[in-house]
């Protein structure tokens, strides 16, 4: 796969307007990039815990609804993190990593960037993949002094089986035509890099606005 993805000649893109060329980013810079958000994201949603957990605890204390209306608004308004992220910064056309690596995410068939409702849809398949990922790492790694319930089994099977999903769904993109992920194509998105205007063939486009 490897030697594959290294001979194979990256997709041309160009928008409906022809404003630009561009070419499909290569797995590898994305997998980069993603490795820079997931860390950032990691860390936000880790220190909004800090504040949600101290929330979460009192209210423990409470017992009856207080604690179940309570752990359900902390649970959701930590995996908001995440999804704000993406939402907000796909937004923009570059995610932190992607500003980091140079490369663009932009609306297949108009070229430029993501609405606002289309990125917070990326944000909440994000917010999906996020909850699976963690949830099937646990699982796997983890020991346990007791067998799982039946509950927890069909838990691990179905988060192992999303994170696999997720995984081959990224790694579509070494054979898709166009140089998109799965999530590429059911988002509507596609990820590029080296943007040349056609109006100045002699430049490119940067994500830090150069």
């Amino acid at each position: 796969m490897a030697s594959f993805a290294r001979s194979r000649r990256l997709p041309e893109y160009r928008p409906e307007d022809g404003s630009y060329r561009a070419t499909a980013a290569p797995l590898s810079r994305r997998v980069f990039a993603g490795t820079i958000d997931w860390t950032i994201v990691t860390v936000c949603y880790l220190i909004a815990n800090i504040p949600l957990g101290v929330f979460q605890a009192t209210a423990n204390e409470v017992g009856g609804v207080v604690k179940w209306a309570v752990f359900i608004v902390t649970q959701l308004a930590g995996l908001a993190v995440v999804a704000g992220y993406f939402a907000f910064f796909l937004a923009t056309g570059h995610t932190l990593g992607m500003r980091a690596l140079d490369i663009h995410v932009v609306d297949q068939r108009t070229g430029q960037s993501p609405t606002l409702t289309r990125a917070a849809a990326r944000g909440v398949l994000s917010v999906v993949f996020f909850l699976a990922s963690f949830t099937a790492y646990t699982y796997v790694l983890g020991h346990y002094d007791t067998p799982l319930s039946d509950f927890h089994e069909v838990v691990r099977v179905v988060s192992i089986t999303i994170a696999s999903i997720v995984f081959f769904g990224a790694v579509w993109q070494l054979r898709d035509p166009e140089g998109r992920t799965a999530w590429d194509r059911l988002s509507g998105l596609i990820v590029v890099e080296d943007m040349v205007p056609t109006t100045m063939p002699d430049r490119l486009w940067s994500p830090w606005g150069t």
